[in-house]
């Protein structure tokens, strides 16, 4: 029993490293090519177009959060869920705070939670509306411009994705990424 719980506990903690990793690459990532400059988050002195990455707030840790100007942000969730768990994609989309306190500014924030993938037969997607929430799909094709839809929706970001159409979003990742330098984000 001892060695099989010291396994799970390597394994674990392992899946937890490389989660972290994944969830600082692809976010770092995505802000990156709508073009927030990453911060490190106790910096006040910067609150247009930046975004910092893992957060510890009252009510639970934020993976990402960016602040696009004074008073306006949204906050990401990674989520490796699963089909048919859909009540853990909607508790990490209810325990997000509606408002974010830092420095002197108080900062109304959109949520979007990214997890791999939805059954067919889901309310996920409804539920998370009725909070004011929104969950993506990783493994649908043009999640990245469905994520500049919901930033252009919510907090009137604009990015060059918003514009584009969904073949034309895939170039113009291949594109920005070659500007990105993945490393800062590590």
């Amino acid at each position: 029993m001892a060695i099989g719980a010291q396994t799970l506990t390597i394994r674990g903690s392992e899946k937890s490293v490389y989660g972290k990793l994944f969830e600082r690459l692809v976010l770092g990532s995505i802000l990156s090519m709508f073009g927030f400059e990453l911060i490190d988050k106790n910096d006040t002195t910067k609150s247009q177009m930046v975004f910092w990455l893992t957060e510890q707030g009252k009510k639970r840790e934020t993976d990402a959060t960016l602040l696009v100007r004074p008073g306006v942000g949204a906050r990401f969730d990674i989520g490796f869920i699963g089909r048919g768990n859909t009540e853990i994609s909607l508790d990490k989309v209810s325990r997000f705070e509606r408002e974010m306190e830092r420095g002197r500014q108080t900062h109304y924030m959109a949520t979007i939670v990214l997890v791999d993938s939805i059954g067919n037969k889901s309310r996920i997607q409804e539920f998370a509306q009725a909070i004011q929430g929104n969950i993506v799909q990783m493994s649908m094709s043009f999640w990245v411009k469905e994520v500049a839809h919901i930033l252009h929706e919510k907090i009137n970001l604009r990015t060059d994705f918003v514009d584009t159409n969904e073949e034309d979003s895939i170039r113009l990742i291949e594109e920005k990424m070659k500007n990105i330098d993945m490393l800062k984000f590590l």
